[in-house]
């Protein structure tokens, strides 16, 4: 387990010069959920939308209410989970997540995602085991396959929890929900994809997911109209923290069976949806559809949030041009529970055009601090820290892990950046992971500047994804893959051309030193991604590495 205790100064921030503490408004989530129906009974909570089927499922706060509560009473009264026990989760985005997950926050217990479309049996296997996972829920025709990859822990369908979910619900929650150690209880293990070895499970406590959605609702002044349409997998911290932003305020969620280019705006514009969260990657898909969809259809949407990813601000101000929407960027980990920055999104249109064109991540939101390692000064690079409730209580069963990540008072997130002052106000900047950081004959080279710099430059030159290749003469030189747009007849040579014209100095805001030794052209289906659209940056960098030599 986790070596940090409830005392921890990585739980603590400063605000104005005062210590900040965090504290959940209500008793428990029991009592959060019966509060909402109570007060907006008739109102959506949920809204299902399966995009493949057309079907559409509505649930009422009265009723998700009801349903969590019977389903916490089975999973306890029929199943023997108790406060503390870990539930395993084998399904893709479906309503029964978001009433899964409740259910066993009510109790106190643990919610244990899983990712069906990247963990190999193995990795379920490890996953399960590592979690001390005592029961797995899966969808019906599911159920036999995972009871194969998994036969140390039983397996339930679904339908045969909801068809049981009957008597009083359970509020185990309610005998220890007043215990200041609950506050870091473990509600949700999500495991962090490793560049190697085995993933980490990253202790998301009720604090930390709460206080993070708070600093959400603030940044985003989400209240109880805001209708949210999620596309990202619910195994993913985005959509986690997100659904939880809506119960908290009062608003609707929009679930998404899973993420659809063509079926983003349609959902969007018949739900009424106030905003959305996308990747990168999505902003480019949109940007490349088909007949795009009427502005004016779309004047009830006030934001769309983008993150986990490097954002091209090329890209994004094209996109804020092409729909009427703003984008909103925000910068966190799983490991501080989602996000720790945001752009104000009620900026006057000269300062938000001016961050969005600088590619901000924005300014420290309101249950975190962050601060540079070192203290540097302004606009010079170093490691991003965090603190504040924010943080999470560590990796599950690795303490030195731990330690090394969480010790000091500061979580360490890997991530380089810097600051910037505008109109009085301090303005983070993110400029790659720092094991991404290409060194070359001693001098830092951010890949994400570069990435930027050939998107801009090279209308030929879809996206771009910079890495480090071992160079002899330098130590690492800069590799670059290319996706080129599908009106190039010739890759090879196009790509040779933008090679040669980049060392030349050919390429604004790309130095000579900085263009890239070697760049490779690579189909979009062929780059390495995560479930929600990141692209892995290690494993390509083999790839690179096997074609470049090869």
């Amino acid at each position: 387990m986790s070596s940090l205790s409830p005392t921890s100064p990585v739980f603590q921030c400063e605000k104005d010069g005062r210590r900040h503490a965090y504290r959940f408004p209500w008793r428990n989530f029991t009592d959060l959920l019966q509060h909402r129906a109570s007060e907006r009974q008739d109102q959506p909570a949920v809204i299902f939308r399966d995009v493949d089927s057309g079907a559409r499922t509505e649930t009422t706060y009265a009723e998700l209410d009801a349903l969590t509560g019977r389903l916490a009473s089975t999973l306890h009264h029929n199943h023997g989970i108790y406060p503390g026990d870990r539930v395993a989760l084998a399904l893709s985005n479906t309503l029964e997540i978001p009433l899964l997950t409740l259910a066993l926050f009510r109790l106190g217990a643990t919610s244990v995602p899983l990712d069906l479309k990247r963990d190999v049996p193995d990795r379920k296997r490890y996953k399960v085991s590592d979690a001390g996972v005592k029961l797995v829920c899966a969808l019906p025709e599911a159920v036999e396959e995972e009871q194969e990859v998994l036969p140390d822990v039983p397996v339930v369908a679904t339908t045969d929890l909801l068809a049981t979910a009957s008597g009083s619900p359970a509020d185990l929650e309610a005998d220890w929900a007043e215990d200041a150690a609950s506050q870091q209880a473990t509600n949700v293990v999500l495991y962090t994809s490793g560049t190697t070895g085995n993933p980490k499970g990253a202790l998301l406590t009720r604090q930390s997911l709460a206080s993070n959605a708070h600093g959400i609702i603030r940044w985003l002044e989400f209240d109880e109209t805001d209708r949210l349409s999620l596309v990202l997998p619910l195994h993913h911290v985005n959509s986690t923290v997100f659904s939880l932003t809506m119960m908290m305020t009062g608003g609707t969620l929009i679930l998404n069976s899973r993420y659809s280019t063509h079926a983003f705006w349609p959902v969007l514009v018949e739900e009424r949806a106030t905003a959305s969260s996308i990747v990168p990657t999505i902003m480019h898909d949109l940007l490349s559809l088909e007949p795009k969809p009427p502005v004016d259809e779309l004047g009830h949407v006030r934001k769309i949030m983008i993150g986990s990813a490097p954002v091209p601000s090329g890209a994004a101000c094209r996109f804020v041009d092409t729909f009427g929407v703003r984008l909103v960027q925000g910068y966190g980990t799983t490991e501080v529970s989602l996000r720790v920055t945001g752009v104000p999104p009620g900026l006057e249109d000269r300062t938000y055009r001016h961050l969005l064109e600088a590619n901000s991540i924005g300014r420290e939101l309101a249950c975190n601090n962050l601060r540079i390692d070192g203290d540097p000064a302004e606009g010079e690079l170093g490691e991003i820290l965090v603190r504040g409730p924010v943080v999470s209580g560590g990796y599950l069963n690795q303490p030195d892990a731990t330690d090394e990540a969480f010790g000091g008072g500061w979580f360490r997130t890997g991530d380089i950046g810097c600051w910037k002052n505008h109109d009085g106000e301090r303005y983070y900047f993110i400029h790659g992971r720092a094991k991404e950081i290409i060194i070359k004959g001693g001098v830092n080279i951010s890949p994400i500047a570069v990435e930027n710099a050939l998107v801009e430059a090279v209308d030929d030159v879809e996206a771009a994804y910079v890495v480090g290749l071992p160079s002899e003469r330098f130590g690492e030189d800069v590799c670059a893959a290319i996706v080129l747009k599908a009106d190039v007849a010739d890759v090879e040579r196009r790509s040779r051309e933008i090679r040669d014209l980049a060392a030349d100095g050919g390429i604004d805001a790309l130095s000579s030193y900085e263009a890239p030794a070697e760049i490779v052209p690579i189909q979009p289906e062929a780059l390495p991604k995560t479930s929600t659209g990141k692209v892995q940056r290690s494993v390509l960098r083999d790839t690179l590495a096997n074609r470049v030599t090869g």
